[in-house]
């Protein structure tokens, strides 16, 4: 080893309490972030999903209307192709 590799291994050694009580706090501080942000987000879906649950849309309080429309052009093209079969 060299001599600078040296020295720096006796530094580390010297303060290993330090280093290991600073990495442990660090670590502690990014399970804590990430626990806080995964709270958020559950949080958030858990509120979405309640207030898609709870709210009613505004069509349900209205009275429901009916649509008419032509289906004689569908039925006649039907039945051309129903009789186009038949040969």
């Amino acid at each position: 080893m060299s001599q600078k590799k040296v020295d720096a291994y006796k530094e580390y050694k010297k303060d290993r309490k330090k280093n290991i009580k600073k990495e442990k706090r660090k670590e502690n501080l990014e399970k804590g972030i990430f626990v806080a942000v995964a709270c958020v987000f559950v949080g958030w879906f858990g509120w979405s999903i309640y207030h898609q649950v709870t709210t009613k849309p505004a069509d349900e309080t209205s009275t429901p209307t009916a649509t008419e429309f032509d289906m004689t052009d569908y039925m006649n093209y039907v039945s051309g192709l129903q009789s186009g079969y038949t040969e």
